[in-house]
């Protein structure tokens, strides 16, 4: 099993510094949540497809929307989401990466589906595939227990993937 959690603080900056890191690996999937104007927006990191994930004007929005704190997201989103990660895992990425196991996934919403399916493949792979997960340093000892990932590696820096 090779699954780690990439884990620092709330804005320490998580998101740009992988953002940089897979810009120079082959053969990587999944999803990233950078901040784009001011808004979260999804990365798809093997098309390189940017979409909205974060309500501007839940107001006035007719669309679905799952809301956590302050934040409201486009459900339909997670729906693409989930899809990427899912579909990734039949192409064996060398990595495969989820930005981010938080509040929502421990209520079993967001991108749940995708990592709870993700660390079942991982958990009986071979060590030279990796599953990358960000989780904020908060949460991340609960993420290990609701997902069962006793086995897990924690970084809490890139540079200690290489060692």
């Amino acid at each position: 099993m090779s699954i780690i959690i990439f884990s620092r603080p709330i804005h320490s900056g998580k998101t740009k510094e992988l953002l940089q890191w897979c810009s120079h690996k082959k053969n990587i999937y999944g999803i990233l949540m950078p901040d784009i104007n001011g808004y979260r927006k999804i990365l798809d990191l093997h098309t390189k497809e940017v979409f909205d994930i974060e309500c501007a004007d839940p107001e006035n929005s007719s669309e679905p929307l799952t809301t956590i704190g302050r934040f409201h997201f486009y459900s339909k989103a997670f729906d693409k989401a989930n899809s990427i990660i899912l579909d990734a895992l039949g192409k064996n990425p060398a990595w495969l990466l989820i930005d981010e196991a938080g509040k929502l996934e421990l209520e079993q919403k967001g991108f749940y589906n995708a990592i709870q399916k993700a660390v079942a493949v991982y958990k009986d792979k071979e060590a030279s595939d990796n599953l990358l997960i960000t989780v904020r340093d908060s949460l991340y000892g609960e993420v290990i227990r609701f997902f069962n990932l006793g086995d897990c590696r924690v970084i809490h820096n890139l540079e200690e993937i290489e060692k």
